[in-house]
């Protein structure tokens, strides 16, 4: 497959998301285990919600950066793996861009092989060609559909291979570019209308879901009623959703500011014991510059004394020897 000259998608080769771990996991514990396919070189660890939400996950994640992309196909090519009482959930990580901005965030077997090109005569190469360059991502080609002539579906039996593809932008069959991407919507995919067309090509030769032809078109009013229940049922979703994400945030902002009164407390006690000690501190340096200037005084009166009893012991020998000296006479 062509080469991605994208930097960004190049370093993104050699990281690996892995989720599903067990609760109390730590990153000695997952560097030991993953040290076996190369040198870890980056592992972050995610164990909360949000960086600053005291609230856990259940099941950590954590994203591993190996120096090349060897590395990382040794990794999903040794699924799957067990620690714990925990299957872990391995998969390759994927850039974020403006054109496919929910790709790194799923994972599926599915993708959409389009041509880029806008002129009506223009198709894709023939099924063989596109099943022999698709051939290189690795992974069964269980199912192959050409929905049009310029698009084409195609199911693996594994969802690595689709982040391969993925991962290879930008794709070129012969002189052709062509696109690929993850399918979100394989009844989208197929025709608006909601119609499942006959599949052209099947790997296997399996039998495929495909539309009796003895099944009536559905009529525009029909087929309208379709979408607007289609919509209210995502709408209701959507604001279920809605509801769980405002109260989850409402939770996080009554401990957030509950964590802001303590801490703004606790700087004000601060702020009064500080000055405090302060205070304290001038106080004792004052006494301690005080000392220091009755030092020279106190040290004389001390050698002033000292002498002066040092003469009445002079004093009191001289008696107690003139004494003695009588006694004895």
């Amino acid at each position: 497959m062509a080469n991605d000259n994208n930097q960004t998608a190049e370093q993104f080769c050699r990281y690996v998301c892995i989720k599903n771990l067990p609760f109390g996991i730590t990153a000695r514990e997952i560097s030991e285990f993953f040290e076996q396919f190369g040198t870890i070189m980056n592992l972050y660890l995610k164990r909360r919600v949000a960086k600053d939400s005291p609230i856990s996950l259940p099941n950590p994640l954590v994203t591993l950066v190996f120096p090349d992309q060897g590395s990382v196909d040794e990794i999903m090519a040794a699924r799957p793996f067990v620690m714990g009482d925990c299957q872990l959930f391995v998969r390759r990580c994927l850039p974020i861009n403006t054109k496919y901005p929910t790709e790194p965030f799923f994972s599926t077997r599915k993708m959409l092989v389009r041509l880029q090109s806008e002129k009506i005569d223009d198709s894709l190469p023939d099924d063989k060609s596109i099943i022999q360059y698709l051939s290189h991502a690795g992974g069964k080609i269980e199912h192959f559909e050409r929905l049009d002539n310029k698009t084409v579906l195609v199911k693996f039996d594994d969802y690595d291979p689709v982040d391969i593809c993925c991962l290879s932008r930008p794709h070129f069959i012969g002189n052709q570019s062509i696109e690929i991407e993850k399918c979100t919507d394989e009844n989208l995919a197929r025709n608006p209308t909601g119609l499942q067309q006959k599949s052209n090509f099947d790997i296997d030769n399996e039998m495929i879901d495909t539309v009796s032809p003895s099944i009536p078109i559905l009529s525009i009013d029909d087929q309208m009623a379709q979408i607007r229940s289609t919509h209210n049922d995502m709408t209701q979703r959507l604001e279920r959703e809605h509801e769980q994400l405002v109260s989850s945030l409402a939770a996080e902002w009554e401990k957030v500011a509950k964590k802001r009164i303590r801490l703004q407390r606790l700087t004000l006690d601060f702020k009064q014991e500080s000055e405090r000690l302060e205070v304290e501190k001038r106080k004792w340096q004052k006494l301690y510059s005080e000392s220091l200037k009755e030092k020279p005084i106190i040290k004389t009166q001390g050698e002033t004394k000292l002498s002066d009893a040092y003469q009445k012991y002079i004093q009191t020998k001289e008696k107690y020897d003139q004494l003695i000296q009588n006694i004895q006479k």
